[in-house]
């Protein structure tokens, strides 16, 4: 949606009030692109007996 916003009676100071504010706006909507665009890598850790096949609880807890 592309509007344009008249501001040809305000003082040039306000004009450039409304510019930066505009960037500071364009540049939150790029940090929130970049936040949704990143996956957090998650590194499990590698238990290094080397066990092949699925175990059971109680392989792995030691029940009586």
């Amino acid at each position: 949606m592309v509007e344009n916003i008249d501001v040809h009676d305000l003082p040039e100071e306000d004009v450039r009030f409304i510019r930066k504010l505009v960037d500071l706006l364009r540049e939150r909507v790029k940090m929130r692109k970049a936040r949704a665009d990143e996956k957090e890598e998650i590194i499990f850790a590698v238990w290094p007996l080397g066990v092949k096949g699925k175990l059971t609880r109680r392989e792995i807890y030691d029940y009586l």
